[in-house]
């Protein structure tokens, strides 16, 4: 099943039970590393497509007080696991956020969100005008690799975290041109981020995969999967 009704009717939680809580430290650290490299303080941020909320939890810890942070997310069963994280300058709204009315945000976060919209273009353009910066994390699951098992690893994603739509580090930059946005500033993430431990095959790939990653990050994007892409954009003129 990979249509909206999965994140709805609990198909989703129950592929993943977590809904990705794992990962909101290292998200939130590289969404605060772009806003740090910009010098940018939003007073207002929202993230569309929150999950279970930790996102915006860990962001709140390292941005000033007054900051109001809103979440939004089609999914009651992520909403309910958001709902603990949520204090006086945090809160989560279980709406689709196009059908919502708010105020332009100063922020928009959209963090492995649209590969899972089957109307990825239409959805983009009709977001533009919320906000006067975005941050968007896009997974970059087109890569020899991924060719190479077959598609596998596209399979895999589509089956298991509906993603409907694969891209490479062009084909993301030129959705987001197309749709009216202005690319500020973008860097690879990786998925294989932390420590490397003991010894292993596994370990020594790992770390070729990050001296490539540092030499030629282009290349090594092109080559491995579980390269991601994380961008800061503003509505174009």
């Amino acid at each position: 099943m990979t249509g909206s009704s999965q994140y709805v009717d609990g198909t989703y939680a129950g592929k993943v039970h977590d809904w990705h809580s794992g990962d909101a430290p290292w998200k939130s650290a590289k969404v605060l590393e772009m806003l740090a490299r910009h010098r940018l303080s939003p007073r207002t941020v929202c993230d569309v497509g929150c999950g279970a909320g930790r996102i915006l939890a860990e962001m709140q810890r390292r941005l000033p007080q007054d900051t109001e942070l809103s979440g939004f997310d089609i999914s009651p069963q992520a909403i309910a696991m958001a709902r603990p994280h949520e204090n006086r300058r945090l809160r989560y709204r279980n709406e689709d956020f196009l059908a919502a009315t708010t105020p332009p945000f100063d922020l928009l976060l959209l963090l492995d969100v649209f590969e899972h919209v089957p109307d990825y273009l239409g959805f983009l353009a009709a977001l533009r005008d919320r906000a006067s910066r975005f941050i968007f994390h896009i997974p970059l699951e087109i890569s020899l690799q991924s060719h190479r098992h077959d598609a596998a690893e596209v399979r895999g994603a589509r089956d298991r975290f509906g993603h409907l739509h694969q891209f490479t580090k062009q084909t993301a930059l030129m959705t987001l041109e197309d749709t009216g946005y202005e690319v500020v500033d973008h860097f690879y993430t990786d998925d294989w981020e932390g420590p490397l431990t003991g010894f292993s095959l596994q370990r020594l790939a790992c770390m070729a995969r990050r001296l490539m990653a540092r030499a030629r990050p282009d290349l090594a994007a092109l080559i491995f999967t579980r390269f991601n892409l994380l961008v800061l954009a503003r509505p174009a003129p």
